[in-house]
């Protein structure tokens, strides 16, 4: 479908319905088809709403792994709390595509982060049943999982192009300090403290981001516009959102971009899951297992607004992606050396040098925060965002919860996950040498060549 077919030829009327339609369509003339839009106002008050459900994807996220870690879970059903959450998220990211398509960013953003309220009530009506833990990890998983898809579109369609990169990684950076904030009283010692405290957050950061995104999330102008739902079409949606700014030129096939994005996901999720949780716990002593989801929630939060502020809107995303990955397999190459020569297991070295793969985890988060939104046209976004991460939180979860169920040495383990962030160098060395940008340039383009 081109741009011509998108609704702004014939009024549909239903404009006035929307609660984004004043603040939004600027001083177009409706369904005249004329660039006359002047740039939207900076959405400040969705960022904050957006940044606030992020943080209650990283709290959310943990709570798998909080479980097995301080024992409020049996030691034997430790794997579901380190891979369950991840995978029913996988199905989550699904739901919430489509939910995200079909009635609305706003929409998708205020049912997700219902659907975690539902599972914390679940779980503190049941007590410490294990059955009623895995629903409550499923439920909350899917939840969880699922805010990023709507998350990711409204920014990407209401962000102007020169800071979309910046709030997309910005945003994202508060699901780190969800996880930070989470594992700060198991290191202090407090482990029924934390469950609280989890609990306590896993209840009001939802209902914060619920009452905020009612009164601060408009529905975007570019999927109104693509769903007939304002009467403007795309290039006058879009032109409200980026002003003048140069359309993105896809030069790849939509599904080999599909592929790119789901295995860099892949590769990704697998660093971050394995590196926070999985590493100190089956293979370090049990301080540095508890102190390495803190430390790396922080190192991850700082270099994350580093990234964000500083670096997103000066380099090229191809650039940025290649570097990240890189980083990623050279300095766990590093760690794997150093441990198969020392055998540590509790050493300040040990944490530092696992520390440091915080770096590249979290830049590699940001590319993926940056490249998901903006390789898709509108009407496929939300679709496309959750088709990815479905296989992504699927096969990781399941990639993570079998390293954790047959423990292996340490250096088979840590060859398989070489090999699995080696596909990720590759892909992101296709993507640089065949790739297109999409650094601040409108994503008008996808819309009128697809």
């Amino acid at each position: 479908m081109g741009g011509s077919d998108i609704a702004g030829d014939s009024p549909k009327g239903e404009g006035s319905n929307s609660r984004a339609s004043n603040t939004n369509t600027g001083n177009v003339a409706r369904g005249s088809g004329k660039s006359e839009l002047a740039p939207a106002k900076f959405p400040w008050g969705a960022i904050i709403a957006l940044a606030m459900g992020m943080l209650v994807y990283g709290v959310a996220e943990s709570y798998g792994p909080v479980a097995a870690i301080s024992g409020v879970i049996p030691s034997s059903y430790a794997f579901l709390g380190l891979s369950l959450p991840y995978v029913a998220g996988g199905f989550g990211a699904l739901l919430s595509g489509y939910l995200t398509d079909a009635v609305g960013r706003r929409n998708s953003f205020m049912l997700t982060a219902a659907m975690i309220l539902a599972g914390i009530i679940i779980y503190v009506l049941a007590g410490t049943n294990v059955a009623a833990l895995v629903v409550s990890f499923i439920l909350i998983g899917m939840a969880a999982i699922g805010l990023e898809t709507p998350i990711l579109s409204i920014i990407a369609e209401t962000v102007p192009a020169k800071w979309r990169g910046n709030m997309e990684v910005i945003v994202q950076n508060f699901g780190n300090l969800g996880v930070a904030i989470v594992f700060i009283p198991l290191l202090l010692g407090f482990s029924a403290a934390q469950t609280e405290v989890a609990i306590a957050l896993l209840f009001l950061a939802p209902l914060a981001a619920l009452v905020m995104g009612y009164f601060m999330v408009e529905e975007t102008l570019p999927w109104r516009a693509a769903t007939g739902k304002a009467n403007i079409d795309a290039v006058n949606a879009w032109k409200a959102v980026d002003g003048d700014a140069e359309p993105v030129a896809p030069t790849m096939s939509l599904p080999l971009r599909f592929l790119i994005i789901t295995l860099i996901g892949i590769v990704q999720d697998v660093a971050f899951v394995y590196i926070t949780y999985d590493l100190g716990f089956l293979y370090f002593s049990s301080s540095l297992a508890s102190e390495i989801p803190l430390i790396g929630g922080l190192i991850m939060v700082a270099v994350g607004i580093a990234f964000g502020l500083a670096a997103v809107h000066k380099a090229s995303r191809k650039a940025v992606s290649l570097a990240s990955y890189g980083a990623l397999a050279a300095l766990w190459a590093v760690l794997w050396a150093y441990e198969a020569i020392t055998r540590d297991v509790a050493s300040n070295t040990l944490l530092f040098l696992t520390a440091l793969l915080f770096i590249p985890v979290e830049t590699t988060w940001g590319v993926r925060a940056m490249l998901e939104p903006e390789m898709f046209p509108t009407q496929k976004r939300g679709k496309y965002v959750s088709y990815a991460r479905t296989l992504v939180w699927i096969i990781a979860g399941t990639i993570t919860g079998l390293l954790s169920v047959y423990v292996m040495s340490f250096n088979a383990e840590a060859a398989i996950v070489m090999a699995i962030f080696l596909v990720g160098l590759a892909m992101t060395m296709l993507w640089y040498f065949k790739g297109f940008e999409t650094g601040k340039k409108s994503l008008v383009g996808h819309d009128v060549t697809q």
